[in-house]
């Protein structure tokens, strides 16, 4: 567990707790599940996915409003999700496996009910009130015309009675954004980096990271993008309320303080469209890696897919990873966005690409979004969270009534009947997360993009020791393909009734949305 680099060739696993796994019977995940099914995520053999780290979403104290991301306690567990005690249990279970842990670090906000905001609204005087960000009105209404991330939020202030002042947030109005400009508030936010690294986290998940400052004076977005409640491409206006150099030096700082404990991973939520800007988040001295975010905006298309995979890897520094994912707590599903045989050739590319794949629990398995009948989060996210599906009933999950019902293909997109499917979804998740690990093309490799025809994403990883071909059909047709001169091997292919063997790269057959690895000589 001492390998400085070992996130250069990592699979992440995303684990949303409230849904992966219930121990008690509550209908809520907890942290005892995670560490109950830890042999499925990684035992050294090929039963188990073999994941090589867990991305855990917050566990942390909070009134829920934004489920979890609302935190009111930044150093102990909800009592929904255990105890610090199991904290221990499962980051010792993960080591033993060989798999590290990374935890949410939401440095952006925090709950209304902790006790910092409660304390920065008692009054104007307060000495915690400069620990937020607070401003008076103007013209009857907000400070300016900064929006709330959730379109149900509308304006990103609201104002407090007690004191006559706004204050600002983000996302919801319970959720109060920190003033990390205050040397104060950094020092508590730094207590908070070393409680959960001396738990022995390996890392952190930063939310937000383009958020964490915003322009000092308060200044009104510029009006064409007034209404965007997110960086929106344009070649001359930056928006106030993101993306300000102060976060690049909070980052620095982290990255400095992470590499004094030990090896470790800032994996950075950067939710920005313009690769221009998002490639100044990670590299060097920033953050390790960050989601690129227009990866997964993308419409099912290979031109698409290609273009920008393509303008990442020509903005990145040169030895910069970005992390590849399809879908999260707060993506729908791959299986819902494109459809079931898509999302076979969407998983080969996320794991042959230049970059760390990071699976969403329920991926492998080709999990559908499954809207509730009710609404529980305020946006619209709940379909992506239904609860892990390990078998047809519902009784892996828990012996209760889950949380959030399950989904409506819990009959087949589910463990007990993918494991023992030679043809599932699980079990090409496995051979691919496998043949990465042994590849060092796919670890280690460069990438280069080739011509191909319409609706075909063909690319090159080579390394000093091999040389691999990726070609992926978009289109519902079958294609033949002509790659180059001389022979090839086929690896592996999403048509699990595709038998491996020679080929001729002058002849590659492609079935209907088809994805296949092809080894060079």
């Amino acid at each position: 567990m001492t390998t400085e680099h070992w996130w250069r060739s990592a699979v992440i696993y995303q684990i949303y707790p409230r849904s992966f796994a219930d121990s008690n019977g509550d209908g809520i995940g907890d942290l005892r599940g995670i560490v109950e099914h830890l042999d499925y995520l990684h035992d050294g053999t090929p039963r188990s996915l073999g994941v090589d780290a867990l991305w855990l979403s917050p566990f942390y104290p909070s009134p829920q409003a934004d489920f979890g991301y609302d935190i009111s306690d930044y150093q102990a567990v909800d009592p929904a999700y255990g105890t610090l005690a199991d904290v221990e249990k499962l980051v010792e279970g993960a080591h033993q496996r060989g798999m590290r842990v990374i935890v949410d670090l939401v440095m952006n906000h925090t709950s209304d009910r902790h006790p910092w905001f409660l304390e920065s609204r008692s009054s104007r005087s307060n000495p915690k009130r400069d620990w937020y960000v607070w401003a008076d009105g103007r013209d009857g209404g907000p400070p300016n015309n900064w929006l709330s991330s959730f379109e149900r939020c509308g304006p990103a202030w609201t104002r407090d009675e007690t004191t006559g002042q706004f204050y600002l947030h983000s996302f919801t109005p319970q959720q109060p954004d920190l003033n990390l400009r205050n040397p104060q508030v950094r020092a508590a936010i730094r207590e908070v980096w070393g409680f959960w690294l001396k738990q022995g986290v390996d890392g952190f998940r930063i939310d937000v990271a383009h958020r964490l400052f915003k322009d000092g004076q308060l200044r009104d977005n510029p009006e064409p993008l007034a209404a965007y409640r997110r960086y929106h491409r344009h070649p001359e206006l930056r928006q106030y309320n993101l993306d300000q150099p102060e976060s690049h030096e909070l980052l620095r700082e982290l990255r400095c303080f992470l590499d004094g404990h030990g090896p470790g991973l800032l994996l950075g939520e950067v939710p920005i469209s313009d690769d221009s800007r998002l490639v100044e988040y990670f590299g060097a001295d920033g953050m390790h890696t960050a989601f690129h975010i227009a990866f997964w905006e993308q419409p099912w298309d290979a031109a698409a897919f290609r273009g920008t995979v393509d303008r990442l890897s020509a903005l990145a520094r040169p030895d910069a990873l970005p992390t590849y994912a399809l879908a999260t707590h707060d993506i729908p599903r791959t299986v819902s966005r494109y459809g079931l045989r898509q999302a076979r050739v969407a998983a080969m590319m996320m794991f042959t690409l230049r970059g760390l794949p990071c699976v969403y629990y329920g991926e492998e398995l080709g999990m559908a979004d499954s809207p509730p009948e009710r609404a529980l989060d305020v946006d619209d996210r709940d379909g992506q969270r239904v609860p892990m599906q390990w078998e047809p009933t519902g009784t892996g999950f828990t012996t209760g009534t889950p949380w959030l019902p399950f989904g409506r293909d819990i009959g087949t997109a589910n463990v007990l009947v993918q494991d023992a499917a030679p043809d599932s979804s699980l079990n090409l998740y496995r051979r691919l997360i496998r043949y990465r690990h042994a590849s060092t093309a796919l670890r280690f490799g460069d990438y280069g993009s080739l011509d191909s025809p319409a609706q075909t994403f063909v690319y090159r990883r080579r390394s000093p020791e091999e040389e691999l071909l990726v070609a992926l059909n978009f289109a519902d047709r079958p294609i033949v393909l002509a790659i180059g001169e001389g022979p090839a091997r086929l690896e592996l292919s999403t048509d699990a009734a595709r038998s491996a063997g020679p080929v001729s790269l002058r002849s590659v057959p492609l079935g209907a949305l088809e994805g296949v690895l092809l080894r060079v000589g």
